[in-house]
């Protein structure tokens, strides 16, 4: 699969790309990463979701879209502000947040949910599965 970033910071894309490798078959081919601050997450969640503060991360199924492209898995935007804050208050590395972030993007995708505490279960399982951490 490939992956295309467009970022305010300089973050390998092997970061991310390898976490790629990872998914089971799927037929897109493509997924793009935004790498950018709160105050731009913060304008896209207001825009896209109607709720008017910044978040870590949005995602975007291009499945959903009204004339999908059946070689687009869609977009996942990052807050690297967010991403650091919380990388912070879980002393971990930004790279280890930003990995999980991504995932958690993806997964969503995907299909996955964390509405319900079940669903929950089943999606931080298989984020750990794809980062290689055992659950906790």
């Amino acid at each position: 699969m490939k992956l295309t970033i467009t970022q305010q910071a300089k973050i390998p894309k092997k970061l991310f790309s390898e976490l790629l490798k990872k998914l089971p078959p799927i037929p897109e081919e493509n997924v793009e990463l935004l790498l950018t601050n709160n105050e731009e997450i913060h304008a896209i969640n207001k825009q896209y979701r109607n709720i008017d503060r910044p978040t870590d991360v949005l995602s975007f199924a291009e499945r959903e879209s009204p004339s999908p492209d059946p070689k687009f898995l869609g977009q996942i935007i990052i807050s690297l502000d967010r991403a650091q804050e919380q990388a912070d208050e879980l002393n971990q590395s930004l790279e280890e947040e930003l990995r999980f972030l991504f995932v958690h993007g993806l997964l969503h995708i995907l299909g996955y949910d964390h509405e319900k505490p079940e669903d929950e279960k089943v999606m931080l399982k298989e984020a750990y599965r794809i980062l290689g951490r055992k659950n906790h």
